[in-house]
């Protein structure tokens, strides 16, 4: 009995025609699933058109900085043979690849495109067939729920569009994008799981939960899993009380048992990233080591503002920065610095989700998905609501995140699934019998109220759209929120307006129209596949307006084009036989580009990295690293050439270019000048025990030597001469997890190498294992004894070994269920 029970859909939902009847065509009860999945493939084309019939990339912010170098030098990396690469060489002294996220998902399923694709076009395809998916998955989702095949369409696309997850391409936030993308997935895995008690459907949700974290986008995953178990939470109480609290507690135990084994199986990920986020990198100094107040200040940042919250319903309210259209250029007056993305979450499919909302065939569902929506929305409005304070005071995790917004794929999760059981309460069959007074105040299925809901969103949308014509709203909106905006919030605001009107108005239209079809419906003027496939045309108009902005492609000859500059230390580097790095002053010291071509920078922008080399830089927050141009700091870091924006802050002084590069009037842009720097591996006999902060400002002093002196956090395990080091060092092989030095040294020394230091790192000399010491506060030095040596070094990291084991087992024990199922399978035939 419990397993025919279990066997249906949530109790109370509508399953299979929209009147329990069969034998309709697909017009009537929605196209199946591989017409659904037809579809979004139309729409993913269309709308990623300009990307795929060209050979250009698409524009991404972080993907034109960071994000293409660090998967360039992945993708060579693999592709030349040199292996899995565990440490990046290329930016801010180096750091973990694994630990850091160094090259984002490079463990995640389509990390293997750059194996098979050129990278700037891997990074497109990811994000494209991401969306796609999402739509299926959404599909997929609503089917589960027992919704009809209209309704799962319907939902499926709106999530396709949905602009909270699609304009992150601008952005180039594809890990923000894979979590929204496989949110359904895991919530369809859950119900599957919870509803049928089946092994092989919890291996399902371990499975899904590995996907999320080798996203890798911990905070995201993070909002996931907790809205996910809340859910599984909700439905074993729900199984309580409909089969007894026994099937509902071993279904929990195995929701969280195939739980914990995902995130195992994400281990080799997770493992050595947690430990490397809290003790290394920069994020401890604006998290464990901050003072409440720094912290607080610091995980509040970006969230939504009041503005925000009427632009999920009228995008052009707040406006935007990302431009690709006049209402998103320049017009973002909001109380952030700027806004690349939107959180849209359709005016069409907000109306959908407050009929299904109200909704009695789907049982309690509606109730939670609204308070799940809800209570995400309410989070992402940071410190304007108490919500977000409880979490960040009660909830393990959330005082090391910031940007509350980034919870708003929640909402627009919850909206979507509500639109769908609004779309089977729209489309439900009506009772020809009634009178007319009884239909037009009675929702299809007995439900009272469902004109009365649409009729009132389209009347204060068109309100709204009187006020903005007026200028009262903004007037009355800007003297209540915002009385002390600023003078460039001002001027957006005005550019701003019309936009603002206009799109009161498209508001109030669309949700006329939706209004005018639910008025059709009920009278029976209109069957239900023409009133769906009309739903469908607004929901796909109304989002894709709002998604075509962000979606902008950028040509990639221009952008992997080496100008002169570039072509000289280029030059330099194939006919030196020692490595080197170049600080390049461009983009306030946070350029990257010049690692697209091989260079090794000494400065660059990283979200993860070392917080002892930014502290020896003297880099904060995205500030400009001062320390950089301090000679002690480009002596010991192995910095040979600045390349340094002469257009923008003029030439330095003392330093004669040795190349450059012109605007068109035969201004120089930009320069190339060299530095007397010490080599990148070379032998010390003299160190000063100076520990934590004081070490940097030793370096600093005038009467520091960084040619002959090494600071230490403590006393070197071999006797020093205090003279001059005399001897020589020899680079024998140099990869990016093994190098080895030959070494001729007079007596005992410290081989000092410009590199930072990690726990991972460990020598041998001479074949017998040495200590790898932290020098200059963050750099690496290994004892050498007198006369010849060789020193090998090998980041060989016991985090990443145990993750791996871990991962091994994990998905044993997830894949076996599976693995019956087939072998039970193969025995039956």
């Amino acid at each position: 009995m419990n397993q025919k029970r279990s066997s249906r859909a949530p109790k109370g939902a509508p399953v299979g025609s929209l009147d329990g009847t069969a034998g309709k065509g697909w017009m009537e009860e929605g196209p199946p699933a591989w017409g659904a999945a037809l579809l979004y493939a139309f729409l993913t084309i269309l709308l990623f058109r300009e990307f795929i019939f060209s050979s250009e990339m698409l524009f991404g912010q972080d993907t034109m900085g960071l994000g293409y170098m660090a998967r360039a030098f992945f993708a060579q990396a693999l592709q030349s043979g040199a292996g899995f690469p565990l440490w990046n060489p290329q930016i801010l002294g180096g750091t973990p690849l694994l630990e850091s996220f160094a090259a984002g998902d490079a463990l995640y399923p389509t990390a293997l495109l750059l194996l098979f694709t050129d990278t700037h076009r891997a990074l497109g395809w990811k994000l494209v067939i991401h969306v796609f998916l999402a739509g299926l998955f959404m599909y997929a989702w609503l089917r589960t729920l027992g919704g009809s095949r209209w309704a799962a369409t319907l939902a499926g696309a709106g999530f396709l569009l949905a602009p909270y997850m699609v304009t992150l391409v601008y952005p180039g936030h594809d890990g923000k994008l894979f979590v929204t993308a496989l949110t359904p997935l895991l919530f369809l895995t859950a119900e599957r799981a919870l509803r049928s008690g089946r092994l092989r459907e919890f291996s399902g949700v371990g499975l899904s939960v590995a996907l999320v974290c080798l996203t890798p986008h911990l905070q995201m995953a993070y909002f996931l899993f907790g809205a996910v178990g809340v859910y599984a939470l909700f439905r074993s109480w729900e199984t309580s009380q409909e089969e007894g609290k026994r099937p509902a507690l071993r279904r929990w135990s195995l929701f969280l048992v195939a739980s914990l084994l995902g995130a195992g199986a994400a281990g080799v990920q997770l493992l050595p990233a947690a430990g490397y986020i809290t003790e290394h990198s920069r994020r401890t100094a604006t998290t464990v080591q901050a003072s409440p107040q720094e912290a607080l200040a610091y995980s509040s940042s970006w969230s939504l503002h009041p503005e925000e919250v009427v632009s999920l319903v009228v995008p052009e309210f707040t406006g935007n920065s990302a431009g690709g259209a006049e209402w998103a250029t320049d017009t973002y007056w909001g109380r952030n610095f700027f806004k690349l993305n939107h959180e849209y979450l359709g005016v069409v499919m907000v109306l959908l989700a407050m009929l299904g909302a109200v909704g009695r065939k789907w049982g309690r569902l509606p109730w939670f998905m609204g308070g799940l929506g809800g209570l995400a929305l309410l989070f992402a409005l940071g410190a304007h609501t108490p919500v977000w304070r409880l979490a960040y005071e009660f909830l393990p995790g959330v005082s090391l995140f910031r940007a509350p917004s980034m919870a708003i794929f929640l909402t627009g999760f919850a909206v979507a699934t509500l639109a769908g059981f609004g779309v089977d309460r729209l489309l439900a069959p009506t009772d020809g019998g009634q009178s007319g007074m009884r239909r037009r105040n009675q929702a299809p299925g007995g439900v009272p109220g469902g004109s009365r809901i649409l009729l009132g969103g389209a009347v204060c949308l068109a309100v709204g759209w009187v006020l903005a014509a007026s200028g009262i709203l903004l007037d009355v909106w800007t003297t209540v929120f915002q009385a002390g905006r600023e003078e460039n919030q001002a001027e957006a605001l005005a550019r701003a307006a019309p936009f603002i009107t206009r799109g009161f108005l498209v508001a109030a239209l669309l949700s006329g129209g939706v209004l005018l079809l639910r008025w059709l419906r009920t009278r029976d003027l209109l069957q239900a596949g023409g009133v769906a496939t009309l739903l469908l045309i607004l929901v796909v108009v109304d989002l894709f307006r709002v998604d075509a902005p962000f979606i902008q492609i950028q040509p990639f000859a221009p952008f992997a084009a080496a100008d002169a500059n570039i072509r000289f230390l280029q030059g330099a580097q194939a006919q030196d036989p020692e490595p080197f790095r170049v600080f390049s002053l461009l983009q306030g010291g946070e350029d990257v580009r010049p690692g697209m071509f091989g260079l090794e920078l000494a400065g660059g922008h990283h979200p993860n990295d070392m917080a002892r080399y930014r502290e020896l830089v003297g880099k904060e927050g995205g500030g400009f690293p001062e320390n950089l141009l301090h000679p002690n700091v480009l002596a010991i870091l192995n910095v040979k050439y600045l390349l340094w924006p002469d257009g923008q802050i003029g030439s330095p002084q003392g330093l004669e270019a040795v190349e450059q590069i012109r605007y068109a009037d035969g201004e120089v842009y930009a320069s190339v000048y060299p530095f007397p720097t010490l080599p990148r591996a070379r032998l010390v006999a003299r160190a000063e025990v100076v520990a934590g902060a004081a070490a940097v400002e030793r370096i600093l002093s005038t009467e520091f030597d960084p040619a002959g002196t090494v600071i230490l956090p403590e006393h070197p395990p071999v006797t020093l001469s205090g003279g001059e080091a005399r001897g020589t060092v020899r680079w024998l092989e140099r990869g990016n997890n093994r190098m080895r030095l030959g070494v001729e040294s007079e007596g005992s020394a410290l081989l000092v190498i410009a590199e930072n230091w990690y726990p991972a790192w460990v020598a041998t000399v001479n074949g017998e294992e040495a200590p790898v010491l932290r020098a200059n506060h963050t750099l690496r030095a290994v004892p050498v004894p007198p006369g010849s040596s060789e020193v090998e070094l090998m980041f060989q990291s016991g985090p990443v070994r145990l993750g791996l084991g871990v991962t091994a087992l994990s998905l044993l024990l997830l894949l076996l269920p599976l693995g019956g199922q087939f072998f039970r399978a193969k025995r039956k035939e």
